[in-house]
């Protein structure tokens, strides 16, 4: 099931529990990590710093199909989305079993995807 919220956030239930929360990068709200901002930023930019961060903290990595990047300890899935002529990051935070399964994790978001 997912619900979509006005301002930008998508919300992912799983047998009526929240799974995955996305946020779209132009619109969704801001959020940071250390600092960095993980909407709307250059997905490249995205992605060293997560893998700094993860070097710094000790973080697991995981890279999907898509070259995703996620912090998966921390549930922080970092896609990147088509806005215009560019590319800019969107955030998702998935629950842990999610992000080790390959189903949920090269689908998500699920938009337009048959489960």
């Amino acid at each position: 099931m997912q619900e979509d919220f006005p301002d930008g956030v998508k919300a992912f239930y799983d047998a009526g529990t929240l799974a995955c929360v996305a946020l779209d990068a132009v619109i969704g709200p801001q959020v940071f990590l250390s600092g960095f901002p993980l909407a709307g930023s250059d997905p490249e930019q995205g992605q060293q710093f997560l893998l700094d961060h993860a070097a710094e903290h000790g973080n697991c990595l995981l890279y999907t199909p898509d070259d995703s990047l996620s912090l998966t300890d921390l549930g922080v899935l970092l896609r990147s989305q088509q806005v215009g002529a560019t590319r800019l990051t969107r955030p998702l935070f998935v629950k842990e079993e999610w992000l080790e399964s390959h189903y949920f994790r090269d689908h998500l978001p699920l938009e337009g995807c048959s489960g």
